[in-house]
């Protein structure tokens, strides 16, 4: 009689247990599922759509809104996706889903050019996961920009106070500009096929001077790009 009423009380709690996980199953928002498709197969927008779809029926949906955010970040969409984010981490979610959102945050704001906001949000990642490569190589990186940044205003800064200085002097020089305007009026202007080499060679290495400033200009925008190390996925 008592191995028949424990036979009885194993059954049920495996009935239960099955039950429960079939529930569970159910319970899974269809929406948030396709929305999870489309964005493996980098449908974005239709994975945005979906997730907003799931967050219709369940506005507190943590992992749909993650996920809304990761979408967004795809499209290039990064304030929103920040501000979505932002909101996430002062949810109710483990320390380690708050170092993804953390991470992820950083991703969208240096998107969006907030650098400084960006390095906030990767160190506060690795306050909880200081283990964490992905975001170390991030931060690294958006510290390197935030100096190429701060060197590059420097250098506009200082360009513009040498300006104000050359048209100082030739404000307070009207008369030596004026007899050398006359000078040069007075003196015959040698033709185009009259070219000094000297002149040829100034021009020549203006032109060099300028194509070099402008291949600079290109390195130091290719190399602040955004970090492409992953998001981080629920």
């Amino acid at each position: 009689m008592k191995n028949k009423t424990s036979g009885h009380i194993i059954l049920f709690l495996l009935s239960f247990f099955l039950f429960s996980v079939n529930t569970l199953s159910q319970n899974v928002n269809p929406d948030l599922r396709k929305g999870n498709r489309e964005y493996k197969n980098e449908n974005y927008s239709d994975a945005e759509m979906n997730y907003r779809k799931a967050l219709e029926e369940d506005p507190g949906n943590i992992k749909a809104l993650y996920n809304l955010a990761n979408s967004l970040y795809k499209q290039g969409r990064y304030d929103e996706a920040s501000n979505i984010l932002e909101g996430i981490v002062q949810s109710d979610i483990s320390d380690n889903r708050r170092a993804d959102v953390y991470h992820n945050l950083g991703n969208a704001l240096l998107g969006n050019q907030q650098i400084s906001e960006g390095i906030d949000a990767y160190k506060n990642s690795l306050r909880i996961r200081p283990d964490d490569n992905d975001t170390r190589f991030n931060l690294a990186t958006a510290m390197k920009m935030l100096q190429e940044q701060e060197q590059q205003q420097q250098q506009q800064d200082q360009d513009g106070e040498d300006d104000q200085d050359d048209q100082q002097d030739d404000q307070e020089q009207p008369q030596e500009g004026e007899d050398d305007q006359q000078e040069q009026q007075e003196q015959p202007q040698p033709r185009p096929d009259q070219i000094s080499p000297e002149d040829a060679q100034r021009i020549l290495d203006a032109l060099n001077q300028q194509e070099q400033e402008i291949q600079e200009k290109i390195e130091r925008e290719e190399k602040q790009a955004i970090p492409q190390r992953p998001v981080r996925e629920w």
